[in-house]
């Protein structure tokens, strides 16, 4: 067998824990990014719902944490996830932040948000 480059034995490695990394995206707690995408779809269903569209995304969010919610119920992966969400309800009014709490499954069709509530801070 021939020399094994530097790069090679930092490569085999990170090739091994590729498989188990997918695998864990896909079954472990949802991302910043995926909670955000659908909690503003929420949001913005929820406002055109009364009346006061024109909500487009929040100013900023950010995951605070969340627990694995499985007890709950009979299904996929489940976490309560708890987030900060800033957003400015109308134009010329100053921004609110909300703390909110809600549910993510995964299922065989994605993952699916519950909202669990939402108090201004």
């Amino acid at each position: 067998m021939g020399a094994v480059s530097m790069d090679m034995m930092l490569f085999r490695p990170a090739l091994a824990l590729a498989p188990c990394l997918m695998l864990a995206a896909c079954s472990g707690e949802p991302s910043e990014s995926d909670m955000r995408t659908l909690v503003e779809g929420h949001t913005r269903k929820a406002l055109e719902s009364k009346g006061t569209g024109g909500f487009r995304q929040f100013d900023e969010f950010r995951k605070q944490g969340c627990v694995d919610a499985r007890g709950k119920s009979a299904g996929g992966a489940q976490f309560d996830c708890y987030y900060a969400a800033t957003f400015t309800p109308q134009p010329g009014r100053p921004a609110v932040t909300v703390n909110g709490k809600g549910r993510f499954t995964r299922t065989d069709k994605g993952l699916l948000f519950e909202d669990l509530g939402a108090q201004p801070k």
